[in-house]
């Protein structure tokens, strides 16, 4: 019994490798890997957004922030 347990559960993960490597994509059964192209092209203004990283925070503040 545990042979064939172990056995389904090998098939079942060579199937999923080979769902996510596409093998059955020819018959619709491909993962999800379709982007939105679309909001990409509905930004308004995309280089106006500037990301920054907060620096680290001085002796002084870190003390009064880890103390309540």
């Amino acid at each position: 019994m545990m042979r064939w347990l172990i056995a389904l559960l090998l098939v079942l993960n060579l199937a999923t490798l080979a769902w996510q490597w596409d093998a059955f994509a020819r018959w619709g059964w491909g993962p999800h890997t379709h982007q939105e192209p679309e909001r990409l092209l509905k930004q308004i203004r995309p280089d106006a957004l500037k990301i920054e990283i907060p620096s680290a925070p001085l002796p002084a503040e870190a003390s009064s922030a880890a103390s309540p």
